[in-house]
């Protein structure tokens, strides 16, 4: 069948089908996916495919079609167990769940994509969260813009920015023996086990939720730690439910697992055993709970729990109002034996119904003399979130009268300030913070959008004071380019400043500050002004002619990134100056090693140059027929080869 595209890629083994027709796409000068297969095809095909994906074998069979590729290319895609969008994909003989998969968002080994501009089928599943090959962190959000990765406009740039996204720092993975773990299951085992992989993994994501920790490496982590140490998995959740304590019961905690008890009954008898003592508090989270949830934590039947309601031994109240729909401290109060027959309980509809003390955002910009776009970003933030203090009646077009009050008795705003005293609202933060006034919030301070300062901080503020102020810092006006200890008049620079020194967000220079690479001014904590001399001196190793980067270093080397760190660094010949986003390398220490490259070769470039596996120059070292050469500064040695004694083996 011949194809109406002008060129078709060919693709790899491995190969996503996203990346396949991303290179196609690129290959036919279009700028998307969509512009690829056209307006009328795609959304024919979408009709017919409702539930699919791209990347599943059904709707990717359809743009093959649409295309005219050979059909033979749809082994590229996953199969489905299912027809509905949350079915498990097929790899080999496993059936992987849908929640597994990262089906939206690009995620890459930036020295696979630099060796070959493909993206692997294996990045799209969430445990693998390094290269197995390479032993780096798979990347999932653009190093320059930090915005997520998606397939708009091809593989090798940032759809948002236009970054080269093979050009991203590298960042080494501690260990991937949990990946390849992983990939032996995959491989080598039944959908017996992986249920119970899935299972886990569904309990501990569900489980970190609660805080918001739940990253794709610290469920895999915990899941790989319930299979390997299963007592030290059972006692650390313990730790991690008892640390809780002050905010939700153990039981509502163990929710996520009971879902999966037959695989957690060591984990849930520990944490019974081990719980601390729980009070009903103001800390107290309430969340809805489920009938099955329910069902579970009170160990009873659908039937039984029915007849609970229907009696309102839970005192919930009129029960239609509660079926799916009950508040997790009404079903503390049961656990502790607290209902009362007499009183409602706190959460139930009675008192609720009383509570409508709500405002809109009109009636706020009002009261707080400021604009309905101010008022709109404060209740963004939760400043007047009723969540809090009307949880089973929570409306978020609706705000809290009482979040409201307390925060007008308790804060103030810089619009009604500058009408208060009758002054120009530019710079007027930098002018208060010149005499020591400074916000408790804002986008300076912890990236809150407007300035917030404390009612106690301003009220004794004296206007005459306000217009004798005539020199102060200020944030605005032209930034410079470059920083030079003799220009340097300031003492300081603001976190926007200093990211926009460094080229970097604002957030990555914060993590500079934690790690102690740069340093703040510690007499200000409400402030993070950073130390100019902290600033000069990492600018100045970037710019340094006595450094190169890292991965350039391995260039020159000719070797990938972990040989360099295994051979070079770890035996002492190279030092790494870890700079967090920036890893230099000195060049009059790999102009060494590259002069003691001229004469000897590793055991991996030995072999490279007979054209035979790695074990083959090891046989020829232990039959003697070679002498190897142990050099370092280290524990650690490199074993080298003289290179004419590796190239007469080549003649022979």
């Amino acid at each position: 069948m011949q194809n109406s595209l002008l060129i078709q890629a060919i693709p790899y083994e491995d190969e996503s089908p996203i990346s396949f027709l991303l290179r196609t796409t690129k290959l036919n000068a279009h700028s998307s996916i969509f512009n690829l297969i056209g307006k009328e095809n795609y959304h024919s095909i979408i009709k017919e495919s409702l539930n699919y994906h791209l990347a599943d074998k059904v709707r990717f069979n359809l743009i093959l079609s649409a295309l005219n590729i050979d059909s033979d290319y749809a082994w590229l895609a996953f199969e489905r167990s299912g027809p509905t969008n949350r079915s498990p994909r097929t790899i080999g003989a496993i059936e992987v769940p849908h929640e597994l998969f990262e089906l939206e968002s690009i995620r890459y080994c930036p020295i696979c994509l630099e060796e070959n501009a493909y993206l692997k089928k294996l990045w799209m599943l969430k445990p693998i969260y390094a290269c197995p090959i390479h032993s780096c962190l798979l990347i999932d959000s653009c190093p320059n813009c930090e915005n997520s990765i998606t397939s708009k406009t091809g593989i090798q740039n940032c759809a948002c920015c236009g970054f080269r996204l093979d050009k991203a720092p590298v960042r080494d993975a501690k260990s991937i023996e949990t990946i390849s773990w992983f990939i032996d299951i995959l491989n080598f085992n039944s959908n017996k086990l992986f249920k119970e992989f899935s299972a886990c993994w569904n309990a501990f994501n569900e489980f970190f939720k609660f805080d918001g920790s739940n990253t794709d490496l610290k469920v895999f982590l915990s899941v790989y730690e319930y299979f390997h140490n299963p007592e030290l998995s059972a006692l650390k959740l313990s730790a991690l439910i008892n640390s809780r304590i002050n905010y939700s019961h153990p039981k509502i905690q163990l929710i996520p697992f009971l879902k999966y008890e037959k695989f957690f009954k060591k984990h849930i008898k520990i944490v019974e055993r081990n719980t601390g003592e729980y009070k009903i508090s103001e800390k107290s989270i309430s969340k809805k709970l489920k009938n099955y949830q329910i069902k579970r934590i009170l160990k009873v039947s659908r039937f039984e729990l029915e007849k609970l309601i229907e009696s309102d031994y839970l005192r919930l109240g009129k029960k239609e109002f509660y079926h799916g729909n009950i508040s997790s401290i009404d079903i503390e109060r049961f656990l502790m034996g607290l209902i009362n027959k007499d009183k409602p309980t706190l959460d139930s509809p009675n008192t609720i119904t009383l509570c409508n003390d709500y405002i809109d955002l009109k009636e706020i910009s009002k009261i707080l003399e400021i604009n309905y776009e101010t008022a709109r970003k404060l209740a963004n933030y939760g400043w007047f979130n009723s969540k809090e203090d009307y949880p089973d009646a929570y409306d978020p077009k609706k705000y809290s009268k009482k979040r409201l009050d307390e925060f007008n008795r308790k804060y103030m705003l810089v619009a009604p300030l500058t009408k208060q005293f009758r002054v120009n609202p530019t710079n007027f933060v930098e002018k208060l913070e010149s005499i020591g006034i400074t916000p408790i919030h804002g986008p300076h301070i912890d990236s809150t959008p407007i300035n917030i300062f404390l009612k106690k901080d301003v009220q004794d503020i004296n206007p005459n004071d306000l217009e004798m102020i005539q020199h102060y810092q200020t944030r605005t006006g032209r930034r410079k380019d470059q920083l030079e200890s003799k220009t340097i008049s300031l003492n300081y620079y603001s976190l926007r400043d200093a990211a926009t020194l460094l080229e970097i967000s604002p957030n990555k220079v914060a993590i500079l500050v934690q790690k102690g690479i740069l340093s703040k001014d510690k007499n200000n904590p409400l402030l993070v002004q950073i130390k100019a001399n902290s600033l000069l001196n990492i600018k100045n190793k970037l710019n340094s002619e006595d450094y190169l980067p890292y991965l350039d270093a391995a260039k020159l080397l000719n070797c990938p990134i972990n040989w360099m760190k295994k051979y070079w660094c770890e035996t002492g010949f190279l030092h790494i100056e870890d700079l967090v986003y920036w890893k230099l390398i000195r060049k009059n220490e790999l102009a060494e090693v590259l002069k003691l490259k001229e004469d000897f070769v590793t055991g991996a470039e030995a072999s490279a140059l007979l054209g035979l596996p790695h074990s083959h120059i090891t046989n020829l070292q232990n039959q003697g027929l070679i002498k190897p050469y142990y050099l370092g500064d280290t524990e650690k040695k490199v074993r080298l080869f003289k290179k004419v004694e590796v190239l007469k083996f080549v003649i022979q």
